[in-house]
């Protein structure tokens, strides 16, 4: 009844000095989080002028390689040639247009080609980029331009591709992938294959300084949780306990019954002797 009583003192014990452990861990991390609050609503907030923001207009860009406009006129010219001879041999020897009906129809899918043609090369002169301190931006478009900023912090995954007109010229095109999103944010065409891949280091570079900029911003202080230096006897002193007590309870409890045994055995032997 001893053994029993001590160990259920001891589970008790161990019980109350959890349920401390855990309010002290609330307590402390509701005092970090007061800290970091009150330190956001101290730091200084002042507005700027319209005259002291950087817009995208000031900042210089790069252009691509100048051997991307070259690729992109063969790719453009080669297209055209394919669809212009699949369109002539269906005027002229399936649908058998007679000649002034197919002339003009030929003329005008050339007209239309070469638009084509050109505008491919007027977007692929408009590409253009810059690589800042804290993010990547890239400028496209001929009558609707484009600009794109991709922070350092969203970036997630970086890719070189290369097709064959791409590999003929030693270009590649880089691609970035932000955080949560299944396309490409930035594609990048008409860099130089050593050039692409010093980029891709640096970006992915700055993307972890990025990172571990922003988590140690945010975690600022010591971690909430910190193993005591001299604990005091709790939880663990407790447990570390119970399996003394229980060997001991369980050598005290049947020592009665041992004996009882080897008593009977000795009244058996007695027993055949005297037969």
């Amino acid at each position: 009844m001893a053994n029993s009583t001590d160990l259920a003192t001891a589970t008790t014990k161990a019980a109350d000095n959890a349920s401390g452990s855990t309010l002290v861990t609330q307590q402390t991390s509701e005092r970090v989080a007061d800290e970091i609050s009150s330190q956001e609503h101290e730091l200084p907030r002042q507005t700027q002028a319209e005259s002291d923001w950087l817009g995208f207009d000031q900042i210089p860009l790069t252009p691509v390689d100048p051997r991307h406009y070259t690729q992109v006129l063969c790719e453009a010219i080669i297209a055209t040639l394919v669809l212009f001879s699949v369109l002539s041999v269906f005027i002229i020897f399936v649908a058998e247009l007679p000649i002034r009906v197919a002339l003009p129809v030929l003329l005008a899918s050339s007209l239309a080609f070469s638009v084509i043609t050109w505008l491919r090369y007027a977007h692929a002169k408009s590409i253009a980029f810059a690589v800042c301190d804290h993010e990547l931006l890239m400028q496209k478009g001929i009558v609707w331009f484009k600009r794109i900023s991709l922070p350092y912090t969203r970036l997630q995954h970086i890719s070189l591709s290369q097709g064959p007109l791409e590999r003929k010229f030693g270009l590649h095109t880089l691609k970035c992938f932000s955080a949560g999103s299944g396309s490409a944010e930035i594609e990048l065409p008409g860099l130089e294959s050593k050039a692409a891949e010093k980029l891709r280091q640096h970006l992915l570079a700055k993307a972890g300084m990025a990172s571990k900029g922003g988590n140690s911003s945010i975690y600022p202080g010591p971690s909430i949780n910190p193993a005591p230096s001299n604990p005091e006897p709790g939880i663990n002193s407790s447990l570390d306990t119970l399996p003394e007590t229980s060997l001991k309870t369980h050598a005290d409890t049947y020592p009665d019954t041992h004996s009882e045994i080897l008593e009977s055995k000795s009244d058996v032997l007695s027993t055949e002797s005297e037969r």
